[in-house]
């Protein structure tokens, strides 16, 4: 469905009111929003001038157009693009289940000619979802780091179905978990991933399942493209 995206803000919490008067004000037609917090390291929040922070991420379905409308609008009127502010990115939709959940999400959009947009961001980027047992975020991070990562947004979460898990990992896992979501550059994907399988992945205590999203387009990296210019060596981004 080259026409919808879902569409994750994630914002300092003080920000959370003003992106969701945002949403509204641009006619998205469901906001889902969710109390997470920052994993970035002591060296990047030092450098953006800021601490370990609460944030909130917001999620919802996007039309092509809307998409654009929103990032446009992120970037001019909070200032997304500047560090610290919080970052935005679209991960293309494969399928949708039904015409009536359509319409729901895109507000009876989503078969509006696509306007033509100047490409928002050239970057080969990708979402990485790495979900661990409660307690194992700074694990999960550590070994992820050293892979390139740096850094994440972390959810909080109740696992189902672990009872069928036991039986085919044989071991114990717990019910409460931790989602760490990772903006990483396409390139940083694998180490990162395999890194992660490696020291904290099925087996160990942590037993960090990870896996990868497309992104097509963001907001709020500016920062990272002027470090990355700055230092080709550093090749993380967020």
């Amino acid at each position: 469905m080259q026409n919808l995206y879902w569409f994750i803000t994630i914002s300092r919490r003080d920000d959370a009111e003003l992106v969701s008067a945002l949403y509204q004000e641009l006619e998205v037609p469901r906001l889902y929003s969710s109390l997470a917090y920052g994993t970035a390291k002591s060296t990047i929040l030092d450098l953006l001038g800021l601490e370990a922070c609460e944030k909130v991420v917001h999620q919802t379905v996007v039309t092509h157009n809307k998409l654009h409308e929103l990032i446009a609008a992120l970037e001019k009127r909070l200032q997304i693009d500047m560090p610290g502010q919080g970052i935005a990115l679209a991960v293309p939709l494969a399928s949708i289940s039904t015409k009536k959940a359509l319409d729901f999400f895109s507000g009876g959009h989503a078969e509006d000619e696509m306007k033509e947009q100047k490409q928002m961001n050239p970057r080969a980027m990708e979402l990485l979802i790495a979900i661990c047992n409660k307690g194992f975020t700074e694990d999960v991070m550590e070994v992820a780091r050293e892979a390139g990562a740096g850094g994440g947004t972390v959810l909080h979460a109740k696992g189902t179905g672990t009872e069928y898990a036991q039986k085919f990992f044989e071991l114990h896992l717990v019910d409460e978990k931790e989602i760490i979501y990772i903006v990483a550059k396409k390139s940083l994907r694998n180490p990162i991933m395999q890194a992660i399988n490696d020291h904290v992945g099925p087996g160990t205590r942590a037993h960090a399942l990870v896996f990868s999203l497309p992104v097509t387009d963001t907001a709020g990296f500016r920062f990272y493209d002027e470090e990355a210019a700055s230092n080709p060596q550093n090749d993380y981004v967020s």
